[in-house]
């Protein structure tokens, strides 16, 4: 294998890493590659690191253009549902494996659409889980992507700029109508939360410059996104480190943890990390970074991974 470069990313692994209980599941080989690795610390989510891969400005990204890689204009938000749990004093936000169906759906968006119909805009459904609103004029608004939200209060991340109020309203106005939504209704009678609300975001404008790839890969629609609008070159079914044949590569590798941790890490184990550790002491790799959002990246060379004593 020529030399080369590879950026592996590992969405949800803070998970593991940062409780010490979760990190005895860690392969042996990623504790090594980690110990003998420069590590750069980072809070930064998982859209925050993918937009950084592809983006040659150096900014602090707060929002993600996720509604034009929807395929929205300029002018297009995100309305993502969501369920808000009270917390004390504060309300909680939770985006990720809500269960939501397509029928479920169309049934929310056209509970709510009539709340936009005096801006002009209309929802449409990207995926279950994935709704565009598409407006005629821009809204003056500043958003925080749903990413950097999920799981924390929302206080701080609500709408700001000149018309925050207008759509902070809205989004009142938003959970008034779920909250006696029929949908919502029957997911409650089936033991899951109810959709209650939804969130705004994904209005960052598109990079000016891109980091281009020559190999991008990974079960993620958004990094496949990215990669076509980079000019990257996008390839499916990469299943494992040495059918990799580009120099400058980037790859995710999906993790749930929600699902077997055992299964998902002896995979991970045996496709990528292993073999990446042997390239690199065999000098077959001039670099690796592997990156954990809400973690951070550990900068690995031959050199490095030759560090024994550590």
């Amino acid at each position: 294998m020529a030399s080369q470069q590879l950026t592996l990313i590992l969405p949800a692994f803070s998970v593991v890493v940062a409780n010490p209980i979760n990190q005895s599941f860690l392969p042996q080989s990623l504790k090594i590659l980690m110990k003998r690795g420069t590590f750069i610390e980072s809070e930064d989510r998982f859209f925050q690191q993918l937009l950084s891969l592809f983006s040659e400005e150096t900014r602090y990204w707060d929002d993600f253009p996720m509604a034009r890689l929807r395929g929205g204009t300029e002018f297009s938000l995100c309305v993502d549902p969501c369920y808000l749990q009270a917390d004390r004093d504060q309300l909680l936000l939770f985006h990720h494996g809500l269960d939501i169906s397509m029928d479920e759906a169309e049934q929310l968006i056209a509970s709510i659409q009539y709340l936009f119909d005096d801006l002009g805009a209309s929802l449409s459904i990207n995926t279950a889980n994935q709704w565009l609103l598409s407006m005629p004029i821009e809204p003056d608004i500043e958003l925080t992507c749903v990413d950097k939200v999920d799981r924390r209060a929302v206080t701080e991340f609500l709408p700001k700029g000149a018309d925050a109020r207008l759509w902070i309203r809205l989004w009142n106005e938003i959970q008034m109508v779920l909250f006696d939504c029929p949908v919502n209704q029957a997911r409650e009678a089936q033991g899951k939360v109810p959709i209650n609300s939804v969130w705004f975001w994904g209005k960052e404008k598109m990079p000016d410059e891109w980091q281009t790839w020559s190999h991008v890969s990974g079960q993620d629609e958004t990094l496949k996104r990215l990669s076509h609008y980079s000019g990257s070159e996008w390839l499916e079914n990469i299943d494992h480190f040495t059918d990799i044949q580009a120099k400058h590569a980037l790859h995710l590798a999906h993790f749930d943890p929600d699902k077997d941790w055992s299964t998902q890490m002896e995979t991970l184990d045996k496709n990528w990390l292993t073999p990446i550790y042997k390239a690199l002491k065999r000098f077959q790799l001039d670099s690796v970074n592997i990156v954990i959002p809400e973690w951070g990246t550990y900068h690995l060379t031959p050199t490095s991974a030759w560090k024994i004593w550590l």
